[in-house]
């Protein structure tokens, strides 16, 4: 049986370029899709390495759900990607709506948490596991203030995971990409999850740069 991967996060072209690269390497790739949209299809050529779990990125239940759901159709499994990106709120945040402020709040940063919370009490349960957390903007230069805000959240969510979590049996490492090419991002993430997982593990590391952001390495 293939080695199962889980990969979740914000729908976006980049995340299904990251699915192909992972399908690629000859994975079994779960992947989620917002609950409320239509699930993407899916080429013939694919054949039944890519399943597709719905996920509502508000709901804590919904998070639980997807995990239980994978774990049970592939008997287990120990690698995880997690999929961050701008929400795309591009107005000023004085002329921004506060309902959309906090309905992107909800899908965003209660979103990525509750599905780290199940990620990471799912992995050490079982004593092994390997998360990558990613940011990917899409190369802009400068991002609007909601996306600023989450983007910063994210970086600081992964320094903190990784001190917090430096003596547990989880690998966690953090990538961040600002680049246009989302095919060339998939395929350096793939490389530094799959060809390089030692050295990246235990770090953070941006697309175009040769070392880590953050000297942290387990012993």
């Amino acid at each position: 049986m293939q080695e199962p991967v889980l990969i979740t996060g914000k729908q976006s072209a980049f995340k299904d370029d990251l699915v192909q690269e992972v399908l690629n390497r000859q994975f079994q790739v779960f992947a989620t899709s917002d609950a409320e949209d239509e699930l993407p299809e899916v080429p013939d050529s694919v054949g039944s390495g890519l399943c597709y779990v719905p996920w509502s990125r508000r709901s804590l239940l919904s998070a639980r759900s997807v995990l239980l759901s994978v774990d049970r159709d592939s008997q287990g499994f120990s690698r995880a990607i997690l999929v961050c990106a701008p929400e795309g709120i591009n107005t000023p945040l004085h002329q921004t709506e506060s309902a959309l402020i906090e309905q992107s709040v909800d899908a965003a940063l209660k979103g990525y948490l509750f599905v780290l919370k199940e990620l990471l009490a799912y992995f050490i349960r079982r004593g092994e596991g390997d998360l990558t957390v990613i940011w990917y903007d899409g190369g802009a230069e400068v991002l609007p203030p909601f996306d600023a805000a989450l983007a910063s959240m994210v970086q600081g969510l992964v320094r903190s995971l990784l001190t917090f979590h430096e003596e547990e049996p989880v690998e966690i490492r953090g990538l961040f990409a600002s680049e246009s090419d989302s095919r060339a991002v998939a395929r350096w993430v793939a490389e530094q999850i799959f060809d390089k997982a030692g050295k990246s593990a235990g770090r953070t590391q941006k697309y175009g740069q040769r070392s880590g952001l953050l000297p942290f390495k387990r012993a």
